[in-house]
């Protein structure tokens, strides 16, 4: 009997519907793939946002709590600045009236526009002492240390009882045993050489601190635009935090002998700088990236609050 073998064909592929369906199924799972990315990146984006707004918002706030915890120092008498006398020339170029409003002044941006604060003291980490007693109201004041005091740097000297407010006038820097120069020149210049009182000595210790203002307002910073806290000291303005849009201020001022406070921005009629003891601060800080929000200009915004002590005034 003949056996009679078939043969058959054997499957050497896939068919192009099986091809079709993988692909189909591939491009499904591609597309959930991609979308968990998508997702997790913008969640990246936003808490990496939100972290540099919670960064910017604290460290604007800090720099503002320092500086004005410690406005209005002027030295041992800072809660009476009526024993100071300012000898600087008010005629001359940049005059600036250092102990007017007691070392506070604000102005209101009125509406939707951020507030501006300036404030002036003396540095209490710039402190030199007098080696030897003056000798005379118009002699040169011997120091300790010269180191850091330039000339047309605004000084004040005090002994706790008396105090100047006057220019350093030396032609030159200052070394380390150099005594410091008052005469009527410079810019804006003293009044006159002499001070009110002969420091130093034995029974009547002097130190002498160098004196500044500082005003803090919200503007664009000049290399990326973007609205941020800056500070103008002498002319020369400095970005110290980027992504600050706002700041609104309002001051309490001491209104009765029982502490009663009011907070009112500046301008507000009857607000008397000298009264005011503490300031309370508002700031607005927004995501640097614009694709983190819905809607709008795309950004994430937070505020910040505090209500910051004057300590020299609270004594």
């Amino acid at each position: 009997m003949k056996t009679i073998h078939t043969m058959r064909p054997q499957q050497t592929g896939l068919t192009l519907i099986e091809i079709l369906v993988a692909m189909v199924i591939s491009l499904i799972l591609m597309a959930g793939v991609l979308q968990i990315f998508q997702s997790n990146k913008q969640s990246f984006r936003v808490q990496e946002s939100l972290s540099l707004i919670q960064e910017n918002g604290r460290t604007a706030m800090r720099i503002l709590a320092e500086e004005l915890r410690m406005a209005a120092f002027w030295g041992c008498r800072s809660q009476d600045i009526s024993i100071i006398t300012d000898n600087l020339n008010p005629g001359g170029a940049d005059f600036e009236n250092l102990l007017s409003n007691g070392g506070i002044a604000g102005i209101n941006g009125a509406g939707i526009a951020p507030d501006r604060i300036t404030i002036t003291g003396a540095r209490s980490n710039r402190l030199t002492l007098l080696n030897a007693a003056m000798g005379g109201v118009g002699n040169d004041i011997p120091v300790t240390n010269g180191s850091g005091i330039q000339p047309g740097d605004i000084m004040l000297i005090t002994n706790c009882a008396k105090g100047d407010i006057f220019q350093v006038t030396n032609a030159t820097s200052l070394g380390p045993v150099d005594p410091i120069e008052h005469t009527a020149s410079g810019s804006p210049g003293n009044l006159t050489d002499s001070l009110n009182f002969s420091y130093g000595g034995s029974n009547t210790k002097a130190m002498i601190f160098q004196v500044r203002r500082v005003t803090y307002s919200i503007n664009a910073d000049l290399d990326s635009g973007e609205s941020s806290l800056i500070r103008t000291e002498g002319g020369v303005n400095e970005t110290l935090v980027e992504g600050i849009q706002d700041m609104q201020i309002t001051y309490g001022q001491l209104i009765s002998g029982a502490g009663d406070m009011r907070y009112v921005p500046a301008g507000t009629a009857g607000l008397n700088m000298d009264e005011v003891r503490s300031v309370r601060i508002t700031l607005t800080a927004f995501s640097l990236a614009s694709n983190v929000a819905v809607g709008g200009d795309g950004r994430l915004r937070r505020t910040f609050s505090n209500t910051i002590s004057i300590r020299n005034r609270n004594q």
